[in-house]
């Protein structure tokens, strides 16, 4: 029931689109495509249907950049555009510390530059492979013990869920674009998983009924090979009990190290930026 109701709250908060138009836009009518189990793995049982379907390629970059230089992350959002992303709230979205722009793949060097001169580093690269309808998750933080987690909720009120042991991921899902042979409608939410060790239908089945949505902070937007997605937070919050402070902070530190800097490494406390870089769609 918790799993069907945070779904349903996600998937109907991206259908909203501010403003009431009688004829949507072709940009508008992507969101409106979002169906009720939009955010959930069909299961084997679910009826096909009539698609030609694809794979998505990404390539997601982990940066970290130390918290003292947190504002020099204005000027990475400035090079980056809003429009093309859909929220559950903006406001929600912002209060639980989460932003998310989007650009080209040409941007990524001037964005390079600029993390690169507030201290920052990659600490990761990662390949995922998105299969049309179905989910693939990018792993963030992992929850070692039962903890209560705080968030804001889509009304603005403030939640709490206790949680773990397991993992906090970005759920990613590609959906066709009926119109578009060469872009996906990618739909990206933060959930509570936890690992799963067998790929057994009821097993998977049962993980899939503990996970736990953070519907407030979802978002989707329109990729194509070359567009690419950064996501990150809007400050440092110090602290790992909230779903911002989980998703990007990282108080207790790591080496940071400049070369021809003339200063020895240093260990500092951090943020965590996700660069999310769509590289190829391939049809089946």
């Amino acid at each position: 029931m918790n799993r069907r109701l945070c779904i349903a709250i996600v998937a109907s908060a991206l259908l909203a689109v501010a403003g009431c138009t009688p004829e949507p836009t072709a940009e508008e009518q992507i969101w409106q495509q979002i169906k009720l189990a939009d955010l959930a793995a069909r299961g084997d049982d679910a009826p096909a249907r009539a698609e030609f379907l694809a794979t998505v390629r990404m390539s997601v970059r982990a940066v970290d950049l130390p918290a003292e230089s947190i504002e020099k992350l204005d000027e990475v959002w400035e090079l980056l555009s809003i429009k093309p992303i859909r929220v559950n709230s903006y406001s929600a979205f912002s209060e639980n510390h989460f932003r998310v722009r989007f650009g080209r793949v040409e941007m990524w060097q001037p964005i390079e530059e600029l993390l690169a001169e507030a201290g920052g580093q990659e600490a990761a690269t990662t390949s995922l492979v998105l299969n049309d309808n179905d989910t693939s998750d990018l792993p963030v933080a992992e929850l070692g013990d039962r903890q209560v987690v705080s968030f804001v909720g889509a009304r603005l009120s403030s939640q709490r869920v206790e949680l773990g042991p397991g993992l906090l991921v970005l759920r990613l899902r590609p959906e066709p674009i009926p119109w578009s042979r060469g872009v996906r409608k990618i739909i990206a939410y933060p959930t509570f998983t936890l690992p799963l060790r067998s790929a057994i239908g009821p097993i998977e089945s049962k993980v899939r009924q503990r996970e736990f949505y953070f519907a407030p902070a979802a978002f989707a937007t329109q990729m194509g090979p070359g567009d690419l997605v950064v996501l990150g937070p809007d400050e440092y919050t110090g602290e790992r009990t909230t779903l911002g402070g989980l998703f990007f902070c990282h108080p207790e530190g790591t080496m940071f190290f400049r070369p021809g800097a003339g200063k020895p490494p240093a260990r500092k406390a951090f943020v965590r930026i996700f660069v999310l870089v769509c590289t190829a769609i391939t049809r089946d």
